[in-house]
């Protein structure tokens, strides 16, 4: 198998490609592994080099996104435009290097993302993606309060004078000063349409967001099934309420049941009332209307040596099991 590792220059603190690019070839000669390099500048540039590496080679290949999910869903999103005979030859890993690195999450020592000798010694995994409008998304899609953070992130991530870690945090004590909602008319598995006025919402296939908040602690990548979080637009003082459970993943209980909705589904249908950005892994989309459904097994990506999934099929099937019991 070919490593191409696909590297963004502006991720995390946006001075480490040089460095990682040492560890990769390090690793790779010594293991005499073939391998690749490639500095992306857009994802059109990572289309174009996805396409051209898959084109002249008959061997599978290995694209890891060395970034943050961002990168990650660049990467995916390449991968997928590819003919559907041409994605059976590829795999897509990840070295996490971003500001919000959510997708490796899912995993047991995800530290092991970082080690280049590791992702040489991967297994393959294939997992759903979900698929959002004309995009693909292989963690998650938040809407409302989430997005709004993500934005406003952006926006002050730019600031030289604050620490990119302390992003997030000042961008959800702005957001929560505005509280921005969504009003939406929403139907699941094409049933009948309902009119929502949410907070946020959450239509997942990974666990994890905003730069670790369990926000879907019943989530899987592989059960075929979007996982749904709904949370009413209620006051600053009941959301502030909610914030330290729903970063430990503690809130689908009793506690917050009159505020918090939780479903699974396989399609998702959303009519937003004016255009409404959306984050889909990150990256942000304008739009009125949103359509999310599941695509079986639908990628193969890659897990370093000793590192297995948190939230697997079986696994959520024996707890779903369990508490019936």
């Amino acid at each position: 198998m070919k490593y191409c590792f696909i590297i963004n220059p502006n991720a995390g603190n946006g001075n480490f490609t040089e460095e990682l690019s040492s560890r990769i070839s390090e690793a790779c000669v010594e293991t005499q592994t073939v391998y690749d390099i490639f500095v992306s500048k857009s994802l059109e540039s990572t289309r174009e080099y996805i396409s051209g590496e898959v084109e002249k080679s008959d061997e599978r290949i290995a694209f890891i996104a060395c970034g943050g999910d961002g990168t990650l869903c660049k990467t995916v999103l390449a991968v997928m435009r590819l003919p559907k005979e041409q994605r059976k030859k590829v795999c897509v890993g990840v070295v996490p290097v971003g500001t919000g690195n959510d997708f490796v999450s899912n995993f047991s020592d995800k530290q092991l993302f970082s080690d280049i000798r590791a992702q040489l010694e991967s297994t393959e995994y294939e997992i759903d993606l979900l698929k959002c409008n004309d995009m693909y998304s292989i963690n998650m899609i938040n809407i409302g309060f989430d997005c709004h953070v993500v934005c406003k992130k952006e926006e002050i991530g730019r600031k030289k004078w604050l620490p990119r870690k302390f992003a997030y945090i000042f961008s959800l004590i702005i957001t929560l000063i505005k509280k921005p909602g969504v009003n939406m008319d929403f139907s699941k598995d094409e049933g009948e349409k309902t009119k929502k006025q949410l907070l946020l919402t959450t239509l997942a296939n990974g666990a994890f967001c905003g730069g670790g908040f369990h926000s879907n602690p019943k989530a899987s990548l592989n059960d075929g099934n979007i996982d749904c979080i709904a949370v009413k637009n209620v006051s600053r003082i009941k959301f502030l309420s909610l914030v330290g459970d729903y970063k430990s993943g503690q809130h689908l209980g009793k506690k917050f049941k009159d505020i918090i909705e939780h479903f699974k589904c396989r399609r998702a249908d959303m009519y937003f009332d004016e255009e409404t950005p959306v984050s889909v892994d990150g990256e942000v989309i304008r739009t009125k209307e949103l359509h999310v459904s599941v695509e079986r097994e639908a990628l193969r990506i890659l897990l370093p040596k000793n590192v297995l999934p948190r939230f697997d099929k079986l696994v959520c099937e024996q707890t779903a099991e369990a508490a019936v019991q």
